[in-house]
Parts: C-alpha cells; structure tokens; sequence
C-alpha cells in the first residue's frame, strides 16, 4: 500500500523539484534591473489599458449620442439651438446683459 502510493506521489515530487530548480535557477541569473524593468512595464501596460478602457466607454457614449441626434430631430434641432445659437429665418433673438450697465458720466 506504501508503495503505490510512493508510486503515485513520486511524478508529482519529482515535478515539484524540477520547478524549484527552474525558478531558483531563473532568480540567480535574471539580472535585477531586467526585473525592475518588466514591473514598470506591467505598471504601464496597466496605466494603458486602463485608459483603453475609459476611451472606449466614451467612444460608445459618442456613437449613442449621433445615433440619438441622427433618429431624433427634436434632439438635433435643441443640440443646434443650444450650442450653435442657430435660429430660424423670421425668428427674432432677444439678448439680454448679464448685468446692469454702467450709467452714463455725468457731465461736469
């Protein structure tokens, strides 16, 4: 029973062993900076998908947007009146000051 079970375990040991030497092995020999180096990249790489993902969030946010504008014309024509200030021929525009204005001087 102890020898099957030797039996057994021993590819599994022996694997163990191999993969211990294999990394010790690669810690002695991969230079240091080699390994500080791969960290930063990793950092970068998550910096970059990171920003990957929020472009592509806005970038379906934009698609929705013209897809709205493009089926809605009530949407396109506020967009257009609102931002652009466009208005309709034989409309009037009335534009109000933001504050009062300064009295004329008084002659002297």
């Amino acid at each position: 029973m102890l020898d099957r079970i030797i039996r057994t375990l021993a590819p599994l040991v022996a694997f163990a062993v191999l993969m211990g030497g294999v990394y010790g092995l690669s810690r002695l020999t991969i230079d240091a900076d080699l390994r500080m180096r791969n960290a930063e990249l990793g950092a970068e790489l998550t910096r970059v998908r990171t920003r990957n993902a929020r472009l592509r969030a806005r970038v379906d946010a934009m698609k929705a947007e013209i897809t709205r504008l493009r089926q809605d014309p009530e949407e396109s024509l506020y967009h257009a009146r609102t931002g652009l200030g466009l208005v309709r021929s034989g409309e009037v525009v009335y534009r109000f000051a933001d504050g009062p204005e300064t009295p004329p001087a008084e002659p002297h």
